[in-house]
């Protein structure tokens, strides 16, 4: 068993899709387009869980976050600083949400362009 992918509704699928290749290197694998939503595929090249974006044809608003969803976790790469990772994920669209410094381990959060939090975590927490 492992994880296939991680499924989020979003109203911009566009903006969404650009923030995690800017930020994180992701590229787009597939694109399936049904009747009424289409379904994006998003994966670090190397790995094989995923990111499916949902949009559903004529949501052009943001979804109201449930309660019982937390975040996803992306591990910086051996190279890049957690730090260095948090200004990137920034500069491609996150929202600076709660940086490095204001977290007590080696991690941060930013929330992706539809309001996703994404948790940035340093090298040493790769256990």
């Amino acid at each position: 068993m492992k994880l296939a992918h991680t499924m989020l509704r979003v109203s911009k699928p566009e903006k969404c899709i650009e923030f995690y290749k800017k930020a994180f290197g992701f590229e787009l694998r597939e694109k399936k387009e049904m009747e009424t939503f289409t379904l994006y595929f998003l994966r670090h090249p190397g790995q094989t869980a995923e990111i499916e974006l949902t949009y559903n044809h004529g949501e052009d608003d943001i979804y109201e976050k449930g309660e019982g969803f937390g975040h996803i976790a992306i591990h910086t790469g051996e190279d890049q600083s957690l730090e260095k990772a948090y200004e990137k994920a920034v500069k491609a669209g996150g929202e600076d949400y709660r940086p490095p410094k204001d977290c007590p381990g080696n991690y941060g959060f930013v929330k992706d362009p539809e309001g996703y939090e994404v948790e940035i975590l340093g090298r040493a927490a790769e256990n």
